[in-house]
C-alpha cells in the first residue's frame, strides 16, 4: 500500500514522468490495437492461403485417387495415400464413404474405423445445419494439435457408375487435415518481431521525448523555479532567456516583465518607507517642538501678565489710595492722579486687548478669516518695513468654523515668516473659494530659501513652521505647496477641499 501511494505522489509529482506517460500510454494504446488488427488480418490471410491450398492439394489427390478407382487400382490408390501421408504438412488424408467408414488411409492406419459425428473435433461443422457447414475449418483434434480439416466430397460420376449406383450423388469424401504448426509458427515469429520492433520505437520514442523535453521544457523550467525562488527570498532574479518565441519564451517574457515591476516597487516602497520613517521623525519632533513652544507660549502669558497686568493693576491700586487721601485736602492734585489712573487703565486695557488677540482674535469668530487677517497684517507691518495686500473678494462667505481655525493658523505662521526671515518689502495674501474647495496664496519678494534643506531639516524656526502648516493641511485633506529659491521669494500655495460652507 505504501509503494502504492510513494509511486502515486513520484507520478504527481515529476513532470517528466507525467509527459513520458502521456506519450507511452497512448502509443502503446495505438501499437497494441495496430498490432492487435494486423495480426488478425495476417490470420485470416493465412486462413485463405491454407484453404486454397488445401482446395488445391484436395482436388489434385481426388483426381489421382479418381484415376485409380476408374483402373480399379487399389493398390496405386493406398500407394499414392501412403506418399502423402509420409509429407510432414499433412497429418491426415482418409479416404471415407458415404457411411462415415474409413476405406483408405496412409498406411492403412485407421482403416475400418467408423467415424462418429458427434466427437468434439466434428462438432463445429456438424453441429450447423448442411447447407451452412463450411468446406474447410481449424480444429482441435484429440491429441490437441491444431490442423486445417478440408472436406471434399467425391461426387459420382460416369466412371464410376460401374461400381455404383448412378442414383447416388456423392460416392465417398476425401479428408485431410493440414498442420497449421508451420504456419502458427511463421504468425507467431512475425508477431514477436513486430512487437519487438514496436517496443525498440516506443523506446526511440521516449529517449527521444526525454531529450526534446529536457532541452525545450525542463531545463528552461528549472530556471524559472530558480527565479521564482530567488523572488519569493526577496532577491532580484536574473532575467530569464526570451530567444525562442514559443509559450514558454512567452512567460519568461511576461515574468521577466513581472520580475522588473516587483523590483521597481520595491524600490518605490523602500523609498516610501523612508519617507514616512522621515515623515514620522518629523511628526515625532514637530509634536515635541509643539509642546515646548506651547510650554513657551504659556511661560510668556504668564509673565506678561505678570509684567504688565500684574504691575499695572497693583499701580492702579496704589494711585487709587493716593486719591482717597487727597480728594478733601487736596481736591486739584487728586484730579490730576485721576487722571493718571484713567490713564493707567487704557493703557492696561491695551496691553491685556493685545495679548488676548495674539491668542485669537477676536475677529476670526465675529467677521470670518479675511477680516482676521487684515487685523493681524495691521499689528505686524506696524514698524516691520513690509506692506501686504490681502485679495479677498473671491470669498464671499464664511467658511466652515474649523477651517477657518486652521486657514488663520497656516497664513499666521506664513506672515509671521515674511516679517522675521523673508527680508521683504511687500507680501501679496489671495484667497479664494472655487469650485467646492479652498485656494489661498501667499508671495513675498523677500530674499526667498531651499524648501528641501528646511523642510528635511525642520531644526529652524521657519522649518518647524513649514511641517506644522504642512500636518494642518494634510489633516483636511488637502495640499501645500512651497515655491521657493534664494534670491526670488517665496510663494506658498494652499489647496483645501471644503466640505460644507457657511454663508453669514
Amino acid at each position: 500500500m505504501k509503494f502504492i501511494q510513494n509511486a502515486i505522489f513520484y507520478l504527481h509529482s515529476n513532470l517528466r514522468l507525467k509527459v513520458t506517460l502521456g506519450v507511452v500510454l497512448p502509443l502503446l494504446l495505438i501499437l497494441g490495437v495496430f498490432t492487435a488488427l494486423e495480426y488478425q488480418h495476417q490470420k485470416a490471410v493465412l486462413l485463405e492461403n491454407l484453404s486454397l491450398l488445401s482446395s488445391h492439394s484436395g482436388k489434385i489427390i481426388e483426381d489421382n485417387l479418381r484415376q485409380q478407382m476408374v483402373k480399379t487400382d487399389f493398390a496405386g490408390m493406398q500407394q499414392l495415400l501412403d506418399s502423402i501421408g509420409e509429407s510432414e504438412g499433412f497429418r491426415r488424408v482418409d479416404l471415407i464413404d458415404t457411411s462415415g467408414k474409413i476405406i483408405f488411409a496412409p498406411s492403412g492406419q485407421g482403416v475400418g474405423q467408423q467415424l462418429d459425428n458427434h466427437q468434439p473435433e466434428c462438432q463445429p461443422c456438424h453441429r450447423l445445419p448442411a447447407d451452412e457447414r463450411p468446406s474447410s475449418i481449424v480444429v482441435t483434434t484429440a491429441s490437441g494439435e491444431r490442423v486445417f480439416r478440408s472436406m471434399n466430397p467425391i461426387e459420382n460420376s460416369s466412371e464410376c457408375t460401374r461400381c455404383h449406383s448412378k442414383s447416388t450423388r456423392l460416392i465417398g469424401l476425401l479428408l485431410t487435415d493440414i498442420s497449421t504448426a508451420p504456419f502458427e509458427s511463421a504468425l507467431n515469429a512475425d508477431l514477436r518481431e513486430n512487437l519487438m520492433w514496436s517496443g525498440l520505437m516506443i523506446l526511440v520514442v521516449v529517449l527521444v521525448v526525454n531529450l526534446a523535453l529536457s532541452h525545450f521544457v525542463l531545463h528552461r523550467l528549472e530556471g524559472f523555479a530558480g527565479s521564482i525562488r530567488a523572488l519569493g527570498h526577496g532577491r532580484v532574479p536574473s532575467p530569464l532567456p526570451e530567444d525562442q518565441p514559443d509559450e514558454i519564451g512567452q512567460l519568461a517574457g511576461a515574468f521577466n516583465t513581472m520580475a522588473r515591476q516587483v523590483e521597481t516597487r520595491d524600490r518605490e516602497n523602500t523609498a516610501l518607507s523612508e519617507r514616512l520613517r522621515e515623515q514620522n521623525a518629523r511628526r515625532g519632533e514637530l509634536l515635541t517642538r509643539l509642546i515646548t513652544a506651547q510650554e513657551d507660549e504659556r511661560q510668556r502669558v504668564a509673565r506678561e501678565l505678570h509684567d504688565d497686568l500684574g504691575q499695572g493693576l497693583s499701580g492702579l491700586a496704589l494711585q487709587v489710595q493716593v486719591t482717597q487721601r487727597l480728594i478733601e485736602s487736596e481736591p486739584g492734585r487728586a484730579m490730576q492722579q485721576l487722571r493718571d489712573v484713567r490713564r493707567l487703565i487704557t493703557e492696561t486695557t491695551d496691553r491685556m486687548y493685545e495679548l488676548i488677540m495674539a491668542l485669537r482674535p477676536s475677529a476670526l469668530d465675529d467677521l470670518g478669516l479675511a477680516a482676521a487677517l487684515r487685523a493681524h497684517v495691521e499689528r505686524c507691518s506696524n514698524g516691520s518695513g513690509v506692506e501686504f495686500y490681502i485679495d479677498a473678494h473671491q470669498l464671499p462667505g464664511r467658511l466652515p468654523e474649523d477651517l477657518e481655525t486652521t486657514l488663520y493658523r497656516i497664513f499666521q505662521e506664513s506672515i509671521s515668516n515674511v516679517v522675521r526671515h523673508a527680508q521683504a518689502s511687500r507680501a501679496n495674501i489671495t484667497l479664494v473659494h472655487k469650485n467646492g474647495f479652498f485656494e489661498g496664496e501667499i508671495q513675498d519678494n523677500g530674499a526667498g530659501f531651499d524648501p528641501h534643506s528646511v523642510q528635511l531639516k525642520g531644526d529652524q524656526p521657519r522649518g518647524l513652521g513649514l511641517m506644522g502648516m504642512h500636518e494642518r493641511v494634510h489633516q483636511w485633506g488637502g495640499s501645500l505647496q512651497v515655491h521657493s529659491r534664494p534670491g526670488a521669494g517665496t510663494k506658498i500655495v494652499v489647496h483645501i477641499p471644503i466640505p460644507e460652507v457657511t454663508n453669514d
